[in-house]
């Protein structure tokens, strides 16, 4: 499956950060998980989103609501992170 670059971006950026918090092997069930409950969570998080000051919680509701970056996500984690 192709990803596009701003696609890309964002799988890598996810990458990242869950890779610097030690969070990449506890994420990586919860993203299979999520691929199919993600769009729940999602709008959920945008709910919540109203009553936060949180500048995460919208990008992370966006996350959710796009299969694709949490599959591509999913890959590169197995794969083992952030191209070199």
């Amino acid at each position: 499956m192709g990803v596009d670059s701003s696609l890309d971006a964002e799988v890598t950026r996810w990458a990242a950060l869950l890779e610097r918090y030690g969070w990449a092997e506890a994420a990586l069930p919860w993203l299979g998980v999520l691929r199919i409950w993600g769009f729940v969570g999602a709008q959920l998080l945008w709910m919540l989103s109203f009553f936060s000051s949180s500048t995460m919680l919208p990008d992370v509701a966006s996350a959710l609501e796009q299969p694709d970056l949490l599959q591509a996500l999913q890959n590169r984690l197995i794969e083992g992170g952030t191209p070199g």
